[in-house]
Order: structure tokens, then C-alpha cells, then sequence
């Protein structure tokens, strides 16, 4: 990764690609991990990884998240038909969250549960199955990519 990347705006990386004669960025640090380590990092920081040439499997998950403000109305689309980001989408969308915290709930039921506000009232409609889970396949398509 390149620290401090995700503060420098657009960063042209065919040019550091060139500048550094490889796809070695200067600059550059790894990431050292051991199993089960985690790697949190700024989504619009500049990353990335080389093929994983071991038989252990490596496991990636993106998480991203925009304030409502900056992506109500907004048209996009890369992994999708172009679509508006409106406030039934967000909605959809959102309902991830929600079936997340009630897989917790059913599993811990002695804890107290999040209130994710945007779900407030909605608990009854965001339940967390197995039949919830064959459905979503693709549920990726419905993001925004911006």
C-alpha cells in the first residue's frame, strides 16, 4: 500500500507504474500478515496484492460505506446497469446491515441488539434466514460504484 495515498485525491498509477519501472510502486510498504490477521485500511487508499502462488487460500472482503448525503440521486454504475441512488435503492441496499445485526441477535440473544436507525421500525422486514441468504445472489449489483 501506499501510505498516505487516500489523501492525495486522483493519483495517476500507470505514471508511478512507469516512474518505478514495475508494478513495485516507490513508496510502497507491504502489508505483513500471518493467518488470521486482519488489514483494515482506508478504501480509497492505493493497494493492492500479488497473486497468491501458495496452496493456502487468502480471503479478501470490501466493505464500503458513504454518507446518505453524498450518494442520494446519485447515477452510477460499473458492475451494473447505470441507476439512480435513490431512497428506495438505499433502502434495499441497507438491508444488509439489518440482516447482519439479526444473524447476531439470533446468535447472541442475550445481548442487547444495535438499533441501526435507518431500519428503526423495519426490524419485523429484516430478518435474517436461510432463505435470506439463498437470495443474495448478486446482491453486489445493487451497489453504487462511484
Amino acid at each position: 500500500m501506499l501510505p498516505c495515498s487516500h489523501i492525495q485525491g486522483k493519483i495517476d498509477i500507470k505514471q508511478l507504474v512507469d516512474e518505478a519501472g514495475s508494478d513495485r510502486i516507490m513508496g510502497a510498504v507491504p502489508y505483513l500478515c500471518g493467518p488470521g490477521d486482519v488489514v483494515m485500511h482506508n478504501r480509497q487508499l492505493l493497494h493492492g496484492s500479488f497473486a497468491n502462488n501458495s496452496n493456502k487460500e487468502r480471503v479478501s472482503l470490501t466493505f464500503g460505506f458513504n454518507r446518505r448525503s453524498s450518494i442520494l440521486n446519485v447515477e452510477a454504475g460499473l458492475h451494473n446497469e447505470n441507476a439512480v441512488y435513490d431512497e428506495a435503492r438505499i433502502l434495499e441496499r441497507s438491508r444488509m446491515i439489518g440482516y447482519a445485526i439479526d444473524a447476531r441477535r439470533q446468535h447472541y440473544p442475550h445481548e442487547t441488539s444495535y438499533d441501526y436507525k435507518p431500519l428503526s421500525g423495519l426490524n419485523d422486514q429484516v430478518v435474517w434466514s436461510e432463505a435470506v441468504r439463498a437470495s443474495l445472489s448478486n446482491h453486489n449489483l445493487l451497489d453504487l460504484s462511484i
